[in-house]
């Protein structure tokens, strides 16, 4: 064996800490998906009641544009942390779902988008 290629053992113990970090990471996607979905809801059945004299005004997310993006935003953010904690569920059950590099890279800048 060269020097650059020394075989390491770590035992147990990495994959304990694999396994906790798996863990953590499915339980931050999920709880991700879960406000989302909450802010989404929450936007959606959301109205408010306003009367200028006789004349009832109700308005909804839909008045504003604004609101109709963050629900939309909202939306796609819940789909791709749910897509997430399926490939971290599939991760775990049949080991290392990451393919490639670019796979990764492209996981990553989906997380910093959502």
């Amino acid at each position: 064996m060269s020097p650059g290629n020394v075989a390491v053992f770590h035992g147990g113990k990495m994959k304990l800490i694999d396994r906790r970090l798996k863990l953590t990471e499915l339980l931050l996607r999920c709880s991700a998906t879960l406000l989302a979905l909450l802010a989404l809801i929450l936007i959606v059945t959301n109205t408010q009641v306003k009367q200028i004299f006789t004349i009832e005004k109700r308005a909804k997310y839909t008045d504003m544009k604004a609101l109709v993006f963050l629900v939309v935003a909202n939306g796609i953010a819940a789909a791709y942390s749910l897509l997430q904690s399926v490939r971290c569920v599939v991760g775990s059950m049949k080991g290392s779902v990451l393919l490639d590099k670019s796979l990764a890279w492209a996981i990553f800048l989906g997380d910093q988008v959502s």
